[in-house]
């Protein structure tokens, strides 16, 4: 699918504050603490359908759930692609994390489900899912013990720009009365749903890691003696 040239300030973050810019993880907890994965797993497969159904009308209630998530999923997009620069950088915020989920990678899920950060947010629609809603069932057993790379692959099938792009087209379609083989096609619309489930998966782990490991137990990384 051919795009645009893109600017370089298309790669920069536009719905991030610069608190987030600076530290990208504070936007992955804010994506989770809004919506927990159950409910973002729900309305991705939502979003799916009305973009494959021709004639399909969304509710007003639902469009307006739509247009929130959509810019959410555009949030977490540029956080991500600020942590995936990050990744092969000398410094990062959080470095500790990265190299605790290296090694504590059996971790999966805390203990305490119903108390846990991330879980059950009942601030929002409160409703009561099984530990199993909240396994990474897209994910396979190398991505779940290392789920940056998950975001490494991510950022290898399409750019931020791109990602922006087709989250654009993805609302629209979903929206109007035609379907994705009007324009883009099926194929197009289903990789787009596979990689965002995906990587939103993967960001979760890296929430509920960060919120529940505990620090003084993290290895650090020896530093490297120069020339060796």
């Amino acid at each position: 699918m051919p795009f645009a040239n893109h600017t370089p300030y298309d790669y920069f973050p536009r719905r991030l504050h610069p608190r987030e810019i600076g530290n990208p993880y504070l936007a992955i907890h804010q994506f989770f603490d809004w919506e927990n994965l159950p409910e973002w797993r729900n309305q991705l497969d939502k979003w799916l359908q009305a973009a494959l159904k021709s004639g399909f009308q969304l509710s007003r209630d639902e469009l307006v759930e739509l247009f929130v998530r959509y810019e959410f999923i555009e949030y977490l997009v540029e956080a991500l692609s600020l942590v995936h620069r990050l990744m092969d950088s000398t410094y990062m915020p959080e470095r500790e994390l990265l190299l605790d989920m290296r090694k504590n990678s059996e971790r999966l899920l805390p203990d305490e489900i119903n108390t846990a950060h991330g879980y059950f947010n009942n601030n929002y629609q409160p409703k009561q899912f099984e530990r199993e809603e909240y396994y990474p069932f897209h994910l396979d057993a190398d991505e779940k013990e290392y789920p940056h790379g998950v975001i490494r692959d991510f950022f290898d099938f399409q750019n931020l720009p791109q990602y922006r792009d087709a989250l654009y087209w993805w609302h629209i379609v979903a929206i109007d009365f035609t379907n994705a083989d009007d324009s883009r096609g099926s194929n197009y619309v289903y990789n787009l749903h596979k990689h965002l489930m995906k990587v939103i998966e993967a960001a979760h782990l890296i929430h509920i890691r960060s919120a529940n490991g505990d620090e003084n137990e993290i290895e650090k990384e020896p530093e490297k003696t120069p020339g060796l």
